[in-house]
């Protein structure tokens, strides 16, 4: 079992937080029947919130390979 430090935990929170608040979003869902490209200025607000999940995922992955390689 893998073990986190004081600091990654914390990390670990405030991440696991903000992934919560951003599955609120609207634009991390497009409705049914959404065509990309139809409107450009939607578009944009859809991919900076993958962009912004896609981030967080990534660093609460990065956290979890550091603190297994702590072990």
């Amino acid at each position: 079992m893998w073990k986190m430090t004081l600091k990654q935990r914390r990390r670990q929170s405030e991440l696991m937080a903000e992934l919560e608040r951003m599955k609120r979003d609207k634009y991390t869902r497009p409705p049914k029947g959404y065509t990309v490209g139809e409107k450009p200025e939607e578009d944009e607000k859809y991919q900076k919130a993958f962009a912004a999940i896609n981030k967080i995922v990534e660093e609460l992955n990065n956290l979890e390979i550091d603190a297994r390689e702590r072990e």
